[in-house]
């Protein structure tokens, strides 16, 4: 039987990471549960102790250290990888699965065999709305698999880590996500990495639940006033320009275009902290043209 574990990464969240994995254990497929916690500060050793007395499927591991949503993915992927799990389901902890979510994902992958990279789910707000957030970019190729949509697929290039079915041979070929990108980005980069070798898939009858809090796109940075966001976007600009540096010439300059006019806007129409953006823009795109982070093979 094919084994899958559920890979948590969490940080400060302790009622939100109770609720993630109680959902997870009324699953109606069962999986181990590793949870990967990035130094959290708050109670989350308590409530995790008070699930492992729940739920002797849990694995905790703290990382001593807050290493970022890019480090703990980075993390808890080697270690199923390391335990031989065959898949690894991987979310935040603000990711509230429903008892089925697990179910449709592996009849994707009883359609396709074991011939694909990842599956993802869809994943909808608490009002039941899709979560503007959580985007799929479909693979150009999709029309090879048309008939897929009767099955509940379609091909697709990009995801996000908010309940993603990855496959151990698609980690064992492409490696993991990369952990020097720490915050923004990192599943954008890692799901196109994969699906460049390996086709993967939307199952949109698999449903999630994403506590986000707020379900709104990204404002556009002329228009951030919280400066603690706005120091954490150098991390946002940084990571895309690297990734896109990765893709090639073509998307490079698209990236470096878009955000010629994010700059102009900013220089515009910004109303407060404009000194504050400039300097950030101009440190990740800096940063980014000599950003070389190392992609890591597990042995």
């Amino acid at each position: 039987m094919n084994k899958v574990v559920s890979v948590v990464v969490t940080h400060n969240r302790s009622k939100l990471l109770r609720e993630c994995i109680l959902a997870l254990s009324h699953s109606n497929v069962s999986t181990d549960i590793i949870i990967i916690d990035n130094a959290s500060t708050d109670d989350t050793k308590n409530i995790v102790n008070d699930l492992l007395v729940e739920n002797r499927n849990i694995m905790y591991f703290n990382t001593q250290k807050n290493i970022g949503g890019s480090g703990g993915f980075n993390y808890g992927i080697r270690k199923a990888y390391e335990m031989e799990y065959d898949y690894f389901w991987i979310m935040d902890d603000d990711t509230i699965v429903k008892p089925d979510s697990l179910m449709r994902l592996l009849e994707i992958k009883d359609s396709v065999g074991n011939d694909f990279g990842w599956i993802s789910s869809l994943a909808l707000w608490t009002d039941g709305k899709e979560c503007v957030m959580n985007w799929h970019t479909v693979d150009k190729k999709w029309n090879r698999d048309k008939k897929g949509l009767l099955e509940g697929r379609l091909l697709c290039e990009c995801s996000t880590f908010v309940s993603l079915l990855i496959n151990r041979n698609a980690v064992c070929n492409c490696g993991l996500p990369i952990k020097d990108y720490f915050i923004w980005g990192d599943d954008t980069e890692y799901t196109m990495r994969i699906s460049q070798k390996f086709p993967c898939y939307f199952a949109f009858k698999s449903q999630v639940i994403h506590k986000m809090k707020s379900n709104e796109g990204t404002v556009g940075f002329e228009d951030v006033e919280d400066p603690s966001r706005i120091e954490r976007m150098f991390y946002s600009i940084r990571n895309d320009f690297c990734t896109f540096r990765m893709q090639g010439i073509i998307k490079t300059l698209r990236f470096i275009y878009g955000m010629a006019g994010i700059f102009m806007r900013v220089i515009r129409t910004t109303k407060s902290y404009r000194g504050k953006k400039i300097k950030i823009i101009l440190k990740g795109m800096w940063c980014g043209l000599w950003f070389h982070p190392p992609i890591e093979y597990i042995e």
